[in-house]
């Protein structure tokens, strides 16, 4: 285990060199994804602060909640973006092949190698978002709360890793880019708003069949103590459960999809 953590830091360091090789293009894209995410953080609080309360949920919880969803997303996707989205190029070009001649398990290899410390940004802008929303809100960091902070996080990073993985499977089957990553996103914009002011059955599609419900509106009910929407009083805080359950079937699925792979060679 040792010698894993070891190798996945060397390959970190890397990374992070690289990224930072040219600073002013690197602080640049910082600054980018702060305007462009912020100007969301914005446009949410001005919209909802003009209605007062959205299905319960007041401007500031939900910016909050939007934080959850962008700090959840952005810590997953550092370990997880780059493997998930090249993997449909380095099947098509045969590089993937490399990875099957290593001494490591094929997803073990592509993790190490795809350290992305470019969201450092959304990771940054979401913690301040977060503490500033928490703070209007009379949120009280007590040592419970941190704990079901930490907790709730672990669980909704776990799933947005799930979500990717998942999707990336699919490249073992198309021969050309892999498409379901834009759709995926596009169901995942319905996290931008709490799942109860959908129709009964669209909370049940977003909680149990595509539960991206469990990204940022289930812990960040837990951490906030709200208990709006069908299920919420009793799912919120199962996120870390789910989360481990969807991680899991992820990767079996990813090694499913491996099983059934012809390499460029045969």
């Amino acid at each position: 285990m040792r010698k894993i953590t070891f190798l996945y830091i060397h390959f970190a360091r890397i990374a992070i060199r690289a990224a930072t090789a040219h600073r002013s293009a690197f602080w640049a894209g910082v600054v980018g994804q702060w305007l462009g995410y912020g100007a969301t953080f914005a446009t949410l609080y001005i919209m909802v602060n003009t209605f007062d309360v959205l299905a319960g949920w007041n401007a500031d919880e939900m910016i909050f909640m939007y934080a959850v969803n962008l700090l959840s997303y952005a810590i997953a996707a550092t370990f997880f973006y780059n493997p998930a989205t090249t993997l449909s190029t380095k099947i098509r070009t045969g590089e993937f092949d490399g990875a099957l001649t290593k001494p490591v398990h094929p997803f073990l290899h592509e993790f190490y190698t795809g350290f992305n410390f470019g969201y450092v940004s959304h990771i940054s802008l979401s913690l301040a978002a977060m503490i500033m929303a928490s703070v209007n809100v009379g949120f009280s960091w007590s040592p419970l709360a941190v704990l079901t902070f930490l907790a709730m996080l672990f669980g909704a990073i776990l799933v947005q890793a799930a979500f990717l993985i998942a999707v990336s499977s699919a490249s073992f089957f198309l021969i050309h880019e892999n498409p379901f990553f834009e759709l995926s996103y596009t169901i995942q914009k319905f996290t931008q708003y709490p799942i109860a002011i959908y129709p009964l059955f669209l909370q049940i599609v977003l909680t149990f069949v595509l539960p991206v419900a469990f990204m940022n509106f289930y812990p960040a009910s837990a951490i906030l103590g709200k208990d709006s929407g069908a299920f919420a009083s009793v799912l919120s805080r199962w996120t870390p459960i789910a989360g481990i359950l969807l991680f899991a079937l992820s990767v079996l699925l990813w090694n499913w999809a491996l099983s059934k792979y012809q390499s460029a060679g045969s």
